[in-house]
């Protein structure tokens, strides 16, 4: 997932109602910059929305006084996605001339040599962890669908389409090993200590997770984890977040294949809607059940709507049924501006 990276402007247009300013297409992104400063086909440094800039760098100042977290901004009335910013201003005039290690052609990350850190939102201290994710279990975190490129977005798909809680990533997995069944309890980056009771733990006794999820891996031959999220009083609280002042509870929303080294899509055995009924698990909310994905159902969660069943919403995931396209990506998801820009 790309951070910060090398990219072409592939439109530019006026803005509307500022006479001073442009909108740029970058990516499937429309960012607004200063009226006159790009050119169709420039390469420029593009940074990817819910990043954080790097301190003490002159050409970030400006947008680290905005805000600590780069975010959808609306700028007299059009919205802007991510930063665009010139290759000279974030590198210098000498790096260019003297590094030779970075190549400026489109589509090279240049996150780690610029300092742009993915954002994380903070997990409290006192959890205590035994380790790192295990078995190769990668952190959840679905691509936007802006990342796709011409073409990517699987339009006539069959999908599902289901809410994005913004609450804590959660994981329970079930390996088979040498003839047993390892368990465990991860946050998003971290496993935790089977003797400890916090906000991730508490759901493993809430439903017997890890009870049921050993005799689903013994019944199915498969080693497996249940990605979900955890949410409810105080969990990413904010003003416009509906489940921060719910009661604690989870959602699962994905199911990773441990030995396979991937997540299930929607038609598989073990997608993630089959496996929580079968465990008897509650699932994020499937807001629109097989339907044919178009771009007015993703401009509809991505900026038409501000509430969704009454509620604010971070935005939704995108569950592609592959056999109806013949592969291509399983998921995406779709943030909403609204919640976005205000977060």
């Amino acid at each position: 997932m790309k951070l910060a990276s090398i990219e072409k402007i592939h439109t530019v247009s006026k803005h509307p109602n500022a006479d001073a300013l442009d909108i740029v297409g970058v990516l499937g992104y429309k960012a607004i910059v200063k009226r006159d400063q790009y050119k169709v086909g420039e390469l420029i440094v593009f940074i990817q929305p819910d990043t954080v800039l790097p301190d003490n760098t002159f050409w970030a100042a400006f947008y680290k006084s905005k805000s600590s977290r780069v975010k959808a901004v609306k700028l007299r009335g059009e919205w802007s996605m991510g930063i665009v910013e010139s290759i000279q201003n974030v590198f210098g005039i000498e790096f260019i001339q003297t590094d030779g290690i970075v190549p400026f052609v489109e589509g090279v990350e240049v996150s780690e040599k610029i300092g742009v850190i993915k954002y994380e939102p903070p997990v409290p201290a006192d959890l205590s962890a035994k380790g790192f994710l295990p078995y190769g279990i990668p952190k959840t975190d679905e691509e936007r669908y802006q990342n796709l490129g011409v073409g990517g977005i699987p339009y006539q798909a069959t999908v599902d389409v289901t809410l994005k809680i913004d609450g804590q990533s959660w994981t329970a997995y079930a390996k088979l090993e040498d003839g047993t069944v390892k368990t465990g309890i991860c946050g998003r980056t971290l496993e935790f200590k089977d003797d400890v009771t916090n906000n991730y733990t508490l759901l493993d006794k809430k439903y017997r997770i890890l009870e049921k999820l050993t005799e689903y891996a013994q019944k199915h031959n498969v080693s497996i984890a249940i990605r979900g999220e955890s949410y409810g009083q105080g969990i990413q609280a904010f003003k416009l977040n509906p489940h921060s002042s719910m009661q604690k509870d989870l959602a699962i929303f994905s199911v990773y294949l441990i030995d396979e080294k991937r997540h299930t899509g929607k038609g598989e055995q073990f997608y993630f809607r089959n496996v929580a009924a079968d465990l008897n698990l509650p699932t994020v909310t499937i807001l629109e059940d097989s339907v044919i994905l178009t771009p007015e159902i993703i401009q509809k969660y991505d900026e038409n709507l501000k509430e969704v069943n009454g509620k604010p919403f971070e935005g939704v995931v995108i569950n592609v049924d592959r056999r109806s396209i013949n592969g291509g990506v399983r998921s995406f998801k779709v943030i909403n501006k609204y919640y976005d820009s205000n977060k």
